[in-house]
């Protein structure tokens, strides 16, 4: 007679998967969902709606090549996040604030990505052109408290200039905001 053979070995990678998709679930439901943005006035978000990023153009190629320098290469995360802050430091002070909220978003770790989008916030909101490039900066901020604030500060930002633009005196700059 023969031993008769179990075919045993398709249970256990099958008990394994439905060992993961419970830990996973389980994870799922104790993450807790990223809070809303804060809200902002509907025509400064619509003006940030119409703005787009164009990294392809012949002036904005030297921008794509160094953001995706920065953010690859086998090192830690911090070290990619503080070259991202670099470039975004450096769009920044050369008034590329599109370059400089794509090198922001790239960073993986909160508080120098919260940095970067802090300094593109204090640029932008300098002049009333350049205010809806903040809504980017409020939108990426990961801290809520902090951009509850920063949003509380563009829109005054934004009446202000509003105010200002009705009275026709032009173009108006503010002093540079606090950037707690």
């Amino acid at each position: 007679m023969r031993a008769r053979q179990k075919a045993t070995g398709w249970k256990v990678p099958l008990l394994f998967c439905g060992a993961i998709l419970i830990l996973v679930g389980l994870g799922a439901l104790w993450r807790r969902p990223p809070p809303p943005p804060p809200e902002l006035p509907e025509a400064l978000t619509a003006k940030a709606r119409a703005l787009a990023i164009d990294l392809d153009t012949p002036e904005g190629r030297s921008w794509k090549e160094r953001i995706v320098s920065a953010a690859s290469g086998f090192v830690a995360p911090e070290v990619k996040t503080e070259r991202l802050r670099a470039v975004a430091a450096e769009a920044v002070a050369q008034g590329r604030l599109d370059a400089a909220c794509a090198a922001a978003v790239q960073a993986q770790d909160e508080a120098g990505r919260d940095a970067a989008f802090a300094g593109i916030f204090a640029a932008a909101a300098r002049e009333c052109a350049t205010l809806p490039w903040a809504v980017f900066a409020v939108h990426g901020l990961r801290d809520p408290e902090r951009a509850a604030a920063l949003a509380r500060e563009l829109t005054a930002r934004w009446r202000e200039c509003g105010e200002v633009q009705a009275r026709g005196e032009g173009r108006a700059q503010a002093p540079p905001p606090d950037s707690r």
